[in-house]
Parts: C-alpha cells; structure tokens; sequence
C-alpha cells in the first residue's frame, strides 16, 4: 500500500501543470500535495543612530531557508452541492540556526464545510481577511504592516467567504484568543483577546479593489481595555503588462488612557517584461503618533525581478531599505528627535513549487 501511494505521488507530481498533485480521487473524495522550496542567498544589516550620535550594528549574511513548506489539502463531496473540507500545512523554521531549517510544526491547520450557493465556513489555524489586503508584488522582503492593524494568519480563526457573485468575494474571520503564535512561543506583547473583520474584494476587467474593517481587543493586567480598529484598502489596475497598486492603511487604538493614531500609503508597480519575468517594486510611508507622548515616520523602498525558469521554478533578486525616524515629546509642545534605524537587505533567491 505504501509503494502504491508513494508511486501516485511521485507520477502526480510529474504530471501536474499546477502547484498541486492529486493523489486520490474517488467517490467524491479528493486528496492534493503541494508545497514548495524556498531557499534565499542574502545580506542584511541594521544600524541604529541615537541623537548623541552613538551607533549599533547587526549584520548577518546567510544561506537560509526562506518559508518552505508542505501540505495537504482534502475535499469530500456530499450531498446537495455542500462539501467538507480541511488543510493541513507544515513549516521548518522553528529553530535559531542562520540556516532557518529546524523543528517541523503546523503553520495551517483548519476544516470547513462549504457550497458553491452559500460559501464556505472554516476553523482553525488560518488566513484572515487582512492576509488578502495588499497587491504590492514581493517575494521574501516585503514591509507593508498590515498585521499592526488588522490582525492577520491565527491559531483560533473562524472564517466565511462568499464567492457567490462573479468577481466579488464577501469574507468576516472571527479571531479567538491567542498568546502563543505557531511555533508554541509565548507572545511577548500585544496578546489577542478576542477580534473580527469583515471585508470585501471585487475584481472587474483590469481592476481590483479591495477593503476591509477589523475591530481587535487585547489582554492587559489592568483594569482597562486595550483595543485596536483599523481599515485597510487596496486598489491595482492594470495597463497591458503594467500593474499600478495602491495599499493603505488607517487605525486608532486606545489602551487605558494612552491613544495611539497611524497609517501608511505604499504605491506600487508590477511590469511584466516578458512572459516568463517580471520587474516590481513599491514605496512605504508609514505615520505612527502617540497622543502626548512620541511619534514616529518610516520610510521604505523595495525593488526586485523574477524569472521564471519553468512554470514551477522561479528565480528572484529582491531588496529593500527602510528607515525609521523616532521623536519624543518635549515641554514646548513639539517634538524632538531621538532616534533613527536603517534596515537594509539584499538577497538571490529561488522557489520550486510542486
């Protein structure tokens, strides 16, 4: 029997023209392997700048894994167009090596049920809405925060998507408390309570636009309530082989008597040179004020291509720079300067999916 599935798998994969290999379909069940080997060639340093002039520096160059991972994903028909599914998906980057392969562990772990008419439901360890809200192209260095205002992936999500309506799709995820993240770490900060979001994504020719509402509550030891709301949006259009996009990001969040106020605007281009590679790149301007208290201004570039080797196998080079201006509060009701970090990276990269 193991010789017969371990066949299957390897003849599936062989004549896949997708990023999966069906490796049993039968009576309206449905089995699928997919995964990919991301491996990433890289430079990277950090510098951080204090008024008096003092500095630190952490460089690191490696050779490191950079988000490979495997998974299953099973759909059982049933009766009246309703159907059951699940997936179940593992990483390799539980571990302080430079070279990021350690300890496998569940990243996605969910089960739903589902029709074409209604939509489908599904609980677990998962993507939320906000995971969706951003067209910006980038392979292993992308910066856009959308996670600091719409909680995105979660260990305890429950999640609905309608698809009902060609090219638009209705999602909400409710997120159940969380302190730990996947790999079973205690988080530090910023502990889940309870949260939601409801969003919606439309495409139409060359258009997509897409937007989304979350409303986040965080554990605290005090008396008072720690809460996060936030919007994200995001638009692309397309001109023949050039993509114009646009991600942007609003949120207030309030802790006790502490109120805090941000967003960020990222425009960006996608320009597909010719079938097999693309040239990308975007812009991130990031404003995080708290009232009273400090602010500070980010600014961020990201530049990079791809070439497609084959329509599983793709090579990349990609860089960023990201800078990050900090102010406190002074007695004359301004601000002054206290800070500044610059966080660079390049890096090779390739990906075979299967």
């Amino acid at each position: 029997m193991k010789k017969t599935l371990a066949a299957l798998i390897v003849s599936a994969v062989a004549a896949s023209a997708a990023n999966a290999a069906v490796v049993y379909d039968n009576e309206g069940t449905k089995v699928e392997l997919n995964g990919s080997l991301r491996l990433i060639m890289e430079k990277a340093d950090k510098k951080e700048y204090t008024a008096a002039g003092q500095s630190t520096k952490k460089a690191n160059s490696a050779l490191r894994n950079a988000g490979s991972r495997f998974g299953i994903t099973v759909k059982h028909n049933l009766d009246n167009d309703f159907y059951a599914l699940g997936r179940l998906e593992f990483r390799f980057d539980d571990t302080t090596s430079r070279d990021k392969f350690g300890r496998l562990y569940a990243k996605r772990a969910y089960v739903g049920l589902g029709s074409k008419a209604t939509g489908d439901i599904t609980f677990g360890r998962q993507l939320t809405i906000a995971d969706d809200l951003s067209q910006a192209v980038d392979y292993e260095y992308g910066f856009i925060p959308k996670g600091e205002y719409i909680p995105t992936a979660g260990t305890g999500v429950v999640r609905y998507d309608y698809k009902g309506i060609e090219g638009l799709q209705l999602s909400a995820n409710y997120n159940f408390g969380q302190k730990n993240d996947e790999k079973g770490n205690l988080l530090k900060s910023r502990k889940l309570k309870n949260g939601f979001a409801l969003g919606a994504l439309y495409t139409a020719g060359d258009l997509d636009a897409r937007l989304a509402y979350g409303h986040t509550n965080f554990e605290t030891d005090a008396a008072h309530a720690h809460r996060l709301d936030g919007v994200l949006a995001s638009l692309g259009y397309k001109f023949a082989d050039f993509k114009l996009t646009g991600d942007f990001g609003y949120a207030h969040e309030k802790n006790g008597d502490s109120k805090l106020n941000k967003f960020y605007v990222s425009p960006g281009f996608a320009y597909q040179v010719t079938p097999a590679s693309q040239v990308y790149g975007n812009y991130l301007y990031e404003h995080v004020k708290v009232e009273n208290s400090n602010k500070a201004k980010t600014h961020g570039f990201l530049l990079g291509a791809d070439y497609k080797l084959h329509k599983q196998v793709v090579v990349f080079v990609e860089s960023k720079y990201v800078t990050e201006k900090k102010y406190t509060a002074n007695t004359n009701g301004g601000y002054t300067y206290s800070a500044k970090i610059n966080d660079k990276a390049i890096g090779v990269g390739m990906r075979v999916y299967f």
